[in-house]
C-alpha cells in the first residue's frame, strides 16, 4: 500500500538517500526538499511510502492561498522503485488527501510536455491539459477536479 508521510526528523535521512540518477524533469532529493522549505508557508514535503519503505518524494501545496487550487510538484520515485506502480499510487494518494480535506475544488499541476511517463499517469488520474505554462511553454498546465 502506498501512503504519504510528512518529511520530518524521523525519515529525513531515508528520504535524502533516495537514489536518483536522472534529474531531467525533477531535481535530486536535496533540491526537492530545499524547494519545499522555501515554500513551507503553503506546502509540505511528503515521503511516498510503499508499506514501510520510502520510495519517493513529493511537494504538496496543501494550504493554498484563497482562490488558488491545490497543487503538487517535485514528485519522483527512486530509480530502483520505478515501474512498480508507485507513481500512479502516489498521485491517487495525493488526490485522496485533497478529497478528504476539500479546501479547494480542483488541482493544478505543471508537467514537462516530453515527460511521457508522468503524462500517462496524470491522464489516468483524471488530469487534462488546459494550456501551456506562462513561465515556460515546454510545460503543460493540467487540471483535475477533487
Amino acid at each position: 500500500m502506498v501512503t504519504l508521510r510528512e518529511v520530518d526528523i524521523t525519515n529525513f535521512s531515508e528520504v535524502v538517500n533516495l537514489k536518483r540518477e536522472s534529474v531531467q524533469y525533477v531535481g535530486s532529493p536535496e533540491y526537492v526538499l530545499a524547494e519545499a522549505y522555501i515554500y513551507r508557508d503553503d506546502c509540505t514535503a511528503y515521503a511516498i511510502y510503499a508499506d514501510e519503505r520510502a520510495v519517493g518524494l513529493v511537494i504538496v501545496r496543501d494550504r493554498p492561498e484563497e482562490g488558488r487550487p491545490y497543487s503538487f510538484t517535485g514528485i519522483f520515485i527512486a530509480d530502483d522503485e520505478q515501474r512498480k506502480g508507485y507513481g500512479q499510487a502516489a498521485v491517487e494518494a495525493i488526490m485522496r488527501k485533497f478529497r478528504e480535506e476539500r479546501l479547494r475544488a480542483d488541482v493544478e499541476i505543471q508537467v514537462h510536455s516530453q515527460n511521457e511517463p508522468a503524462l500517462k499517469i496524470y491522464r489516468r488520474c483524471g488530469f487534462k491539459e488546459v494550456g501551456r505554462a506562462k513561465w515556460n511553454g515546454d510545460f503543460w498546465v493540467m487540471r483535475a477536479e477533487v
